[in-house]
């Protein structure tokens, strides 16, 4: 009798302690979430990038959920300003949106976000894009989002009519895998986020008459097929569109250029400077299908430089990034890029690229072009 009472005992005991570090824990996820664990956590990072490290927080503004079910049809979007989300618990650094409703089962997320929400990018004024499939009940195959382009004059093409603003910076991420949900338990799943808008700074120098320069004398822009990107971040390469500087000026050296005997200098020097935005940038297998920088003498009318603008920027690769990053992963990883041109005798002569944060740059002669 002694054994069976002590052993009752022992049992209301664990079932005590058991009963109170559940009261703990919800306390604990209270203080950090708001209530006691349930329904879906997804976390957000942004670390696909050559820093390696998440910074969601200190670059994305706002961010849409997607959810959909087993059968792929759309049952839910949700949408959070960046400084709305919350931390799972006390000490993680992933922002995190709480979903409560969902009906036990498998579902899978897709999400895109921006520098500012949805429907604040839609009255910018800057080059939109807009998202189409995002009704309820739509199929997961009919998410994709058009960057705004209109037929170019001539009917040769498309063209981003930017309004002189960048784009607004677009980050995509999904997850192919189910997570699955159930009642009174708490679901958790992470995605990673890809910047697909990239930055490209081109500065532009003449080498023989240094002072001459005026980026006034010269057209230039980035043709490519990637306005339009599906819901697994895949562009759908149909129309070619034309992507011009939405900024451009001049500057001059504080000193005049010095060159040998045979070079000659007058006054000090000028660099021209365009700044293009794109959408995501593509490596082909095909070197034909890849976008296309190229740079025109308003003057003369000749194309002094006609880049490959994936295989120029994919250079950048150092020996340890070759056989760490495929030319697309260092590309997606990539968003900040400067291509210094230099001609010579109305030729491009060589052109150094650098990229944002790495310490290096590297220059291309024009027989390797």
């Amino acid at each position: 009798m002694d054994v069976r009472r002590r052993f009752s005992k022992l049992c209301r005991r664990a079932l005590w302690l058991s009963a109170a570090l559940l009261t703990a824990s919800c306390d604990l996820m209270h203080d950090a979430q708001g209530d006691c664990p349930d329904g879906l956590y997804v976390a957000f990072k942004y670390d696909y990038n050559l820093e390696r490290a998440d910074m969601f927080k200190e670059h994305v503004g706002a961010v849409t959920l997607y959810v959909y079910d087993a059968s792929d049809r759309l049952v839910g979007s949700y949408e959070r300003l960046s400084r709305d989300l919350t931390l799972p618990f006390p000490g993680s650094g992933y922002r995190t949106l709480h979903i409560t409703g969902l009906e036990p089962g498998k579902y899978r997320l897709v999400a895109l976000a921006g520098q500012s929400s949805y429907g604040a990018s839609m009255e910018s004024g800057r080059a939109r894009f807009v998202r189409e499939g995002t009704g309820p009940g739509s199929l997961r195959e009919s998410l994709t989002v058009t960057l705004d382009h209109t037929p170019r004059a001539g009917g040769d093409g498309y063209e981003v009519v930017h309004g002189g603003l960048p784009l607004d910076t677009l980050w995509h991420g999904f997850n192919d895998a189910f997570v699955e949900v159930s009642a009174g338990k708490p679901a958790y799943d992470t995605l990673s986020l890809v910047r697909d808008t990239k930055q490209i700074h081109v500065a532009l120098r003449e080498l023989d008459e240094p002072s001459r320069m005026d980026i006034a004398r010269y057209a230039m822009a980035i043709s490519d097929r990637n306005a339009v990107l599906l819901w697994n971040n895949e562009p759908r390469e149909r129309d070619r569109v034309t992507y011009t500087p939405y900024a451009a000026w001049n500057t001059d050296d504080r000193r005049q250029a010095s060159g040998g005997a045979d070079v000659p200098v007058t006054g000090a020097g000028r660099v021209g400077h365009a700044d293009f935005m794109t959408s995501r940038i593509i490596y082909h297998d095909r070197a034909a299908d890849d976008g296309v920088l190229t740079v025109t003498n308003l003057e003369t009318g000749a194309t002094v430089a006609a880049l490959d603008l994936p295989d120029i920027l994919s250079r950048l690769r150092n020996s340890d990034d070759t056989h760490r990053y495929t030319p697309q992963a260092f590309l997606d990883r990539g968003y900040d890029y400067t291509l210094a041109i230099f001609l010579k005798g109305g030729r491009l002569d060589y052109l150094t690229v650098e990229i944002a944060p790495l310490g290096w740059s590297k220059r291309v002669q024009q027989e390797e072009l």
